[in-house]
């Protein structure tokens, strides 16, 4: 049994992999839904399928104490006077930036309030010839982007051309099922342009799904009201982070969602989500108002 202290994206990985290894596993959350920086809709199927996997998830819980009894039990004592005994427990509660030792008080660097090292477009710090780049640089902290920012600060470097705009870039968390989007959000298109076309697939719509017997997920399609462009993908389910990439070359390209009704699909495939959660999006009325919830995840 194993006790999971957060629930962002380590803490509901480790979680989901020790549930699918036969762990009894429990989440313990201060917040509202787990991974608050995805979709409502991704997080709340996340806390489905976990629970009907046998995990147990807690929100709005705060932890008063964790204690080993010195024999085989961890005791976690929660504010609310439940108290969960488990074999182990992870405590994933946030991670900060290793600069510690690295000496940037004497280069003249002073880290932001989250402990981050500032920088420009270009991943240069106020140290001259000194540059930043990855987890120790803030969010996203993801291996493609900081990848692909130390691509960026080594053209500069060079003196080569390099366009400074990142803004497509997909995010992919392997929980069990995975999560990915791509994008803005449905509250933040509804506060861009007034309300937004909002499309979904149910992976129980989708004949590959039934097929590989996994019919947890969903693909949601954000659109612009008017011109029905393509300005966001969300997606939970399996093998959401590689079926992110479509949408998200999609969107580069500008398509709209009538680009993806006219498309043809391999049948079977999960990538057919497209087409039906694009002609949901275009046969709904538009929505004018975000939930209070999805307001809040725009905050």
């Amino acid at each position: 049994s194993l006790v999971v202290l957060g629930a962002g994206v380590i803490a509901s990985e480790y979680a989901t992999v020790f549930r699918e290894l036969g762990v009894e596993v429990t989440i313990v959350d201060r917040g509202q839904r787990p991974v608050s920086f995805m979709d409502p809709e991704l997080s709340q199927g996340f806390v489905q399928a976990f629970g009907d996997a046998g995990g147990r998830y807690m929100p709005n819980e705060n932890i008063e104490s964790v204690e080993f009894d010195g024999i085989a039990s961890v005791h976690t004592r929660l504010a609310s006077g439940e108290v969960i005994e488990a074999d182990k427990v992870v405590c994933a509660l946030g991670r900060s930036a290793n600069v510690e030792r690295l000496g940037l008080d004497k280069l003249g660097i002073t880290l932001t309030r989250r402990g981050q090292i500032p920088v420009d477009e270009h991943y240069r710090t106020v140290a001259p010839g000194t540059y930043a780049v990855g987890d120790v640089i803030g969010f996203p902290a993801l291996a493609s982007t900081s990848m692909e920012q130390g691509r960026r600060a080594t053209l500069h470097v060079l003196g080569e051309p390099c366009p400074t705009s990142f803004n497509v870039v997909p995010i992919g968390i392997y929980t069990i099922p995975e999560m990915s989007s791509v994008g803005v959000s449905q509250a933040e298109a509804i506060a861009t342009h007034g309300s937004a076309r909002v499309g979904r697939a149910a992976f129980d719509e989708v004949s590959r799904a039934h097929i590989q017997g996994d019919t947890h997920g969903l693909l949601k399609l954000i659109a612009h009201p008017e011109s029905q462009r393509v300005l966001g993908v969300h997606i939970l389910g399996s093998g959401a982070a590689e079926l992110v990439h479509l949408g998200q070359v999609a969107m580069m390209a500008g398509w709209t969602l009538d680009q993806f009704v006219e498309t043809t699909f391999n049948f079977p495939t999960l990538a057919e989500a497209y087409r039906v959660a694009a002609l949901d999006g275009i046969n709904r009325p538009v929505t004018v108002q975000p939930t209070a919830e999805l307001e809040a995840a725009a905050k």
